[in-house]
């Protein structure tokens, strides 16, 4: 309660870590964000799936196409090559 307001479609790590993310194409879960990096292009979204694996998802707006915080999730599309 005690935090700065931010311009919309912005957010505080503390909450993006911890949403569950999904591919908007077909909802399929990718996973949960863990943790954030802080590259200075951009940030980058580390994703963990149930097997330990890890997915990093940049922080674009051509890739994260929603975060809903009221349902804990995002939506993303994935540029094309990133899960292969």
């Amino acid at each position: 309660s005690d935090a700065v307001g931010l311009p919309e479609d912005t957010y505080y790590i503390f909450e993006i870590v911890g949403l569950e993310v999904y591919n908007v194409e077909d909802y399929v879960k990718l996973g949960t964000v863990t943790e954030v990096l802080q590259t200075g292009a951009n940030d980058v979204y580390i994703v963990k799936d149930s097997s330990g694996g890890e997915l990093l998802i940049p922080a674009l707006k051509e890739v994260v196409v929603e975060v809903d915080l009221e349902k804990n999730r995002m939506l993303v599309k994935l540029p094309e090559g990133l899960l292969d």
